[in-house]
């Protein structure tokens, strides 16, 4: 991991800090998410434009280390002025802030025994059997065989809801 910028508390208790790079630098600040989904983001990352206005730019999500419980902020930045999305983490400092740190994605390794399947290969030709390759819906309304049997009524409803 590399140490790519910082974000400390401001005077009226804004997050507000600076990430510099070779291809991004920016001040950045960051505004509480308030939601009521343990799955939300805990910040959205804004950064400073040059007309001085706040741009959302990314969403950070808190996580917690397995060995300390010490919480972190991981998440990603992106940007049209960007080559590519910037995976980032914040860990807390001593100044009551937290430090930045970006990692680059590893491309995922094969597990052991190679039990992976190939992927059916990607052309315009339609596959020989309808499903093409998938197998048959288990959905109670969905077409089986390909032959147009079991399919949903008209009006989007499921043979449940007709009989209801």
């Amino acid at each position: 991991m590399a140490n790519i910028g910082h974000i400390n508390k401001a005077e009226d208790g804004s997050l507000v800090g600076k990430i510099d790079t070779l291809a991004f630098s920016n001040i950045i600040g960051l505004r509480r998410v308030i939601s009521n989904n343990p799955n939300a983001p805990k910040f959205e990352v804004l950064a400073l434009t040059a007309a001085k206005s706040w741009v959302k730019i990314g969403a950070l999500f808190e996580h917690s280390i397995k060995s300390s419980g010490e919480s972190f902020y991981q998440g990603r930045i992106d940007d049209p002025s960007m080559d590519r999305p910037m995976d980032i983490a914040l860990f807390a400092n001593d100044d009551d802030g937290y430090n930045i740190s970006w990692t680059r994605r590893r491309a995922r390794q094969e597990m052991p025994g190679g039990n992976e399947q190939e992927a059916p290969p990607l052309n315009d030709a339609a596959p020989a059997d309808q499903t093409g390759g998938l197998g048959e819906s288990t959905a109670p309304d969905a077409p089986q065989g390909g032959k147009g049997k079991g399919q949903a009524p008209k009006g989007g409803e499921t043979a449940d809801k007709q009989t209801a």
